[in-house]
């Protein structure tokens, strides 16, 4: 099965907002995505969930890695 990397690129409007690179089993688009892991802004360690997290997709924007 083939991940798909992306990092965030969200314009938040508040300082509480962090863009982090994230692993999706599929492209995202639509209303919702599923995401396996992600690796916060400022580090290089993966961080796995342990029960995939679903993403809300609105507002939110992306621009793929690998």
């Amino acid at each position: 099965m083939k991940r798909h990397i992306y990092e965030e690129t969200t314009q938040w409007n508040d300082s509480n907002g962090a863009n982090h690179v994230y692993v999706f089993n599929e492209k995202p688009s639509g209303r919702s995505v599923t995401a396996l892991a992600y690796v916060p802004v400022g580090s290089t360690k993966v961080h796995k969930f342990r029960t995939p997290l679903k993403l809300d997709l609105k507002g939110r924007t992306f621009k793929e890695l690998a």
